[in-house]
């Protein structure tokens, strides 16, 4: 038996131009498709991005805390919170600019040359054009990447004669008291980084690992306040500054706990109108901050801890209590 087979198939085949496209609804249900996809994705990405910023944050402190101990290890004590004219109470820098050689930031730390000259003396518009530009060199440790405000921090006191120096996100415990400091008091002397302070390791005796060093503090909201002061108002300074009357303690390199975490002392946080807003520790991470311990290491601390007790113990260098778990 044989078979033949058809060899013409041109009556079978489709015309040209005759494949059939979306229609509009099918059009719509695609992009509705895309649509949810990204909306599911964007969260993810936005979280795996904030997810480094904190880590970044985090290894910030992890560098200033080897730069602590390196700093200890060459003269056996700590830097001082601030240095101060003892004879005229006039904070001359921080803590930060102390350490600066051990941050890569030799050069910086040299041409600066901070001596004895008091910072009020250098804040001032009329100190020489290169100095200002030395206090305002952007230092990527000193800056939480999840931070938004500017590289120069804004806020004038109310003077014409300021200019802005460069901003930080981070602070050193200058106390644990619960009472507001000044100068003379020394912020009750029981943090680590006060006026004058250079502690060796060996007075912290309840021991690096339990003892707070150095935390977050985030920038105010952009904008006016009542109370004349103008934006970015919480944020730190990596160089320290004093305060118009030299009164009290320069809050801009250092922190307190009179002040709850994530909190500010008057008003709620971020509020612009309150003249205290922004002294306390803070960041731009969701539930706490990071938080250097002595030993080097860092943790996050949630902000509901309890201030007046554990946060409290927990800044205060040599009161016996070991508060392990927070």
């Amino acid at each position: 038996m044989s078979y033949s087979f058809p060899t013409d198939f041109s009556t079978t085949a489709l015309p040209p131009n005759s494949r059939r496209g979306f229609t509009l609804i099918e059009l719509l249900v695609v992009i509705a498709i895309i649509a949810v996809l990204i909306a599911l994705l964007l969260p993810a990405v936005q979280q795996a991005r904030e997810a480094a910023r904190r880590s970044q944050c985090r290894n910030n402190l992890k560098q200033i805390g080897l730069a602590l101990h390196n700093y200890h290890d060459v003269y056996q004590r700590l830097p001082a919170g601030y240095a101060y004219d003892a004879n005229n109470l006039i904070p001359i820098y921080g803590w930060a600019v102390s350490i600066l050689p051990y941050l890569d930031q030799a050069p910086l730390y040299n041409a600066l040359n901070p001596g004895n000259i008091p910072l009020s003396a250098r804040y001032v518009a009329t100190f020489t054009a290169q100095d200002q530009q030395l206090l305002q060199t952007p230092i990527s440790v000193f800056r939480c990447p999840s931070d938004i405000a500017p590289q120069v921090h804004d806020f004038p006191f109310g003077a014409t004669n300021f200019f802005y120096p460069g901003t930080s996100n981070y602070v050193a415990y200058g106390g644990s008291g619960l009472t507001t400091e000044t100068l003379t008091n020394n912020y009750d002397a029981h943090g680590t980084f006060f006026g004058n302070s250079y502690l060796p390791f060996a007075r912290i005796s309840d021991g690096l690992s339990n003892t707070f060093f150095v935390s977050e503090r985030d920038a105010s909201p952009v904008g006016p306040a009542t109370n004349g002061f103008t934006t970015n108002f919480g944020a730190a300074v990596w160089a320290g500054i004093a305060s118009r009357n030299n009164a009290i303690r320069p809050y801009r390199t250092l922190t307190h706990a009179v002040y709850r975490i994530n909190y500010d002392y008057v008003q709620a946080l971020n509020d612009t109108t309150s003249a205290y807003n922004g002294r306390g520790v803070s960041s731009y991470h969701t539930g706490g901050v990071h938080v250097l311990m002595g030993d080097g290491g860092v943790r996050f601390v949630n902000e509901n801890i309890e201030h007046t007790t554990t946060y409290r113990y927990l800044v205060w260098r040599d009161d016996g209590l070991v508060n392990a778990e927070f």
